[in-house]
């Protein structure tokens, strides 16, 4: 059986690490194919809009998986009503990542930030040619926050130049700390159970 799933591609790295780990430990004939929209999409509504509607046109398969936080863009249960879809609950990649409860244990006392690999490859993109914000207007903005968190996933290694880099750019002061991906995994393999179990139209979300 196979499951199409559209997905953004700020977590490519992720999600591609524990769908290898779900297809060993579930030994089925399920096939997962996924196609991923350009991360920094969710910059502009419209353009977010058009990426996932044509992603999900492309799609034949019985079984379609929209890997987006349920909050990523405000019209997603319309964008998605016409197909047969399963969706997330978690509201974004974050929670997605860590957890309601981690994340809302973390903002009890700071305001932050958070970066994943995916947002550290991909920030120029996102703030400098998305936003089209320059180092006084992204000074202005990310002055709201105590501090950057950015999340190691352990998918790959950080690039020293990039955190330099966004660090110079938003002059708030960069955390790193480590992150399991048994939520993440959990959250993944929960979606997929529900897509392929469902033999009807469901709209979760």
């Amino acid at each position: 059986m196979e499951v199409r799933i559209v997905a953004c591609g700020i977590f490519q790295l992720e999600l591609e690490r524990v769908l290898e780990e779900i297809r060993a430990e579930w030994a089925s004939d399920a096939e997962f194919k996924v196609t991923y929209t350009a991360p920094a999409l969710h910059v502009n509504y419209e353009k977010l809009k058009d990426g996932i509607i044509e992603s999900l046109n492309i799609a034949t398969e019985e079984k379609l998986v929209l890997f987006f936080g349920s909050m990523c863009h405000p019209e997603i249960s319309d964008i998605t009503e016409k197909y047969q879809v399963i969706k997330l609950q978690p509201r974004n990649c974050i929670e997605l990542i860590l957890g309601k409860e981690k994340l809302e244990e973390i903002e009890k006392s700071v305001k932050v930030f958070y970066l994943t690999q995916g947002w550290l490859q991909n920030w120029r993109e996102i703030f400098k040619q998305g936003q089209g914000w320059d180092e006084i207007d992204a000074r202005q903005n990310f002055g709201f926050y105590d501090k950057i968190l950015l999340l190691d996933t352990g998918v790959s290694e950080f690039n020293d130049e990039d955190i330099l880099e966004f660090f110079e750019y938003t002059q708030v002061p960069i955390e790193i700390e480590s992150v399991e991906l048994a939520v993440f995994k959990k959250n993944v393999a929960e979606t997929l159970k529900k897509a392929l179990t469902k033999k009807a139209p469901t709209f979760i979300g």
